[in-house]
């Protein structure tokens, strides 16, 4: 049975790893890489992220942060494993981290779609949201491997 549950410190090997496989979500400023570890561990933290759990094997994820001085939610990054896809899944996890950041008092939320993922931009469409322009998105690294 798969269902949709709060995303917990015992998700985070599965999560790296399917995160991982996405090039778009590369976040190290040298060669590839997802979020590290504990980072994941912080985001499981706020409790705004999500699993799709299939019998303890994790079929996707939405990673999510909201913060409070700009009351904004972030989505930050989505997957679900292609069996997982077209399902309505993806929606029900926006949804629920969406309304339990306006719980606590989130009024705005974004999340960065690739100019060629019409899937994505859909369901967000679908969601309420609007296309806010056209940027350029620009990063700066620390240096240290995130």
């Amino acid at each position: 049975m798969t269902f949709i549950r709060n995303m917990e410190g015992r998700d985070i090997s599965q999560v790296h790893i399917l995160g991982s496989m996405v090039k778009e979500f590369e976040v190290v400023d040298k060669g590839p890489g997802f979020w590290k570890p504990e980072i994941l561990e912080n985001i499981v933290l706020d409790g705004l992220s999500y699993v799709v759990d299939d019998q303890g094997k994790i079929g996707g994820f939405l990673l999510a942060t909201y913060q409070p001085v700009t009351r904004k939610l972030t989505w930050e990054n989505m997957y679900l494993l292609k069996e997982y896809r077209k399902k309505g899944l993806a929606e029900k996890c926006f949804n629920l981290s969406w309304r339990l950041a306006q719980e606590r008092g989130a009024f705005m939320a974004e999340g960065l779609v690739e100019n060629n993922n019409m899937a994505s931009q859909k369901m967000l469409k679908r969601l309420g949201f609007e296309v806010a322009g056209n940027y350029l998105w620009m990063l700066r690294f620390s240096g240290e491997n995130r």
